[in-house]
């Protein structure tokens, strides 16, 4: 049975859960229909006992039998009795006779064994100028056997059909329940062959659960696609970011090996290792924190944190590195904003969004930074009017190593705006940008406020370039 097809399996387990309601169904018609047959039978015994009155008269002294009174009629034997029980007229069948089986007064009985047995019924009445009559009638059984028998056989005929019939009718039915199964598994099957994530089942829109399965299943195919076309993108990304500074590294070293005359060339050749270095440091340290994160497995420190406090310290620290760029930082701070949190990946989270807009802001310009609390949630917007980004781009920046423009893109490795998300999602809130090209971006980060009194005075642990 393990090894049938699943479509089999439907069709007998259907056929054979069809043939035993059928069953029962004829079991029972044959049941009723029986007690219904012999009733009938036995009716029409009684009302051919009951008329055969009005075709008895007594005349002139004389019982007279009318024609219509016939003493065999649809299989019925009558005979009629005086009150001493002799025959007057008709015949009766052996073993039948008043002397046999006495007379009862509308009674109706069985008497003989089968295939020999009568339904028997008698009545008795008074005949006018007469005096007492018995109206005995005597039908064979088997009368009402037959007419069951009939109606067995045409059981027996029909059943056998409609199992058939169900059989195949289940089989076509499972077919076309199952097709859409067989094509999510063909589908599996062509993916595992080719490993073409891009294919779909592409079932029409349907409400049973099979089409809710096909549905889901494009949807996985879908995320899976969108998860190796990141992890794809995210390890060529990441290489090549490891290997310019490897590649500068082997340079200078060369170089200053083969070719170095003095101690400033040798000076020059190590600050340039250094910087290069340190380049790849931050960036395993970010490709670190981003597969802790990924397996849920980064440092979260919680506490209650004063977000205030902390949005004045990072951008005074941006307004140091925004005055090389001639552009103003300006602040509307609410005080008292607390959030429960990580100190230091609150600090990273602003600083980011306030390093992105210095970075792309236009010299002489201005970056503007709000924090406020607003229903409960406390809401972070900076905005800068620098060279914006296109529309189309607006969902990218948040992919590790995406970059709007590498000609412009200044030391970095695109890992900043995917870290900012990353903070604020895991901090229960979320962030958004809105941004025209050339007008500038505004960054709106929104986070879920605590009532704690107890703030954090830890120290600020400074900035972290990504």
């Amino acid at each position: 049975m393990k090894k049938l097809p699943m479509k089999i399996k439907i069709a007998l387990l259907f056929t054979l859960l069809m043939t035993v309601v059928i069953s029962a169904a004829f079991f029972i018609l044959l049941y009723v229909g029986r007690q219904m047959v012999v009733s009938a039978t036995q009716n029409d015994l009684i009302e051919i006992v009951t008329e055969s009155r009005t075709d008895i008269e007594y005349e002139y002294g004389v019982l007279d039998f009318d024609d219509d009174l016939k003493y065999y009629e649809n299989g019925v034997s009558l005979s009629v009795y005086n009150e001493a029980g002799q025959l007057i007229y008709g015949r009766q069948p052996e073993g039948l006779t008043p002397s046999d089986s006495p007379l009862f007064h509308a009674e109706m009985r069985v008497i003989g064994e089968s295939p020999q047995s009568y339904y028997v019924y008698d009545m008795n009445y008074r005949q006018d100028g007469y005096g007492a009559l018995w109206v005995r009638g005597v039908l064979p059984t088997e009368s009402a056997d037959t007419a069951f028998a009939a109606l067995m056989r045409l059981v027996v005929v029909i059943l056998p059909i409609l199992v058939v019939i169900g059989a195949f009718g289940s089989y076509f039915v499972a077919v076309g329940a199952l097709k859409p199964v067989k094509r999510i598994a063909q589908t599996a099957e062509t993916i595992t062959a080719g490993g073409d994530l891009s294919k779909k089942i592409g079932m029409d829109n349907g409400r049973d659960e099979i089409y809710s399965l096909a549905a889901a299943f494009d949807r996985m195919l879908e995320r899976l696609q969108d998860a190796f076309d990141r992890e794809r993108r995210f390890t060529s990304d990441a290489s090549h970011e490891l290997r310019t500074p490897v590649s500068v590294i082997i340079s200078q070293c060369e170089c200053a090996v083969s070719s170095a005359n003095s101690s400033e060339e040798f000076q020059s050749a190590i600050e340039i290792v250094l910087e290069q270095a340190r380049q790849m440091s931050t960036l395993i340290s970010c490709l670190l924190s981003f597969a802790r994160a990924d397996k849920g497995g980064a440092d979260f420190h919680k506490e209650t944190v004063d977000l205030s406090r902390l949005a004045r310290s990072t951008a005074e620290q941006a307004a140091e590195i925004a005055a090389d760029k001639e552009i103003n930082v300006e602040t509307d701070i609410e005080d008292g904003l607390t959030v429960s949190g990580d100190e230091t990946l609150l600090i990273k989270m602003m600083w980011n969004l306030l390093e992105n807009s210095v970075k792309y802001g236009r010299r002489g310009g201005n970056v503007h930074f709000t924090l406020r609390n607003e229903n409960e949630t406390i809401i972070g917007e900076i905005k800068d009017d620098g060279m914006g980004m296109a529309a189309e781009n607006l969902e990218k920046i948040w992919e590790r190593f995406y970059r709007v423009d590498e000609s412009r893109s200044e030391i970095g490795f695109g890992l900043g705006l995917p870290m900012v998300r990353y903070i604020a999602e895991t901090h229960g809130g979320n962030v958004s940008v809105k941004s025209v090209s050339d007008f500038g971006s505004v960054f709106t980060f929104k986070l879920p406020k605590t009532t704690e009194s107890f703030i954090s005075h830890s120290s600020w642990a400074g900035r972290i370039k990504l």
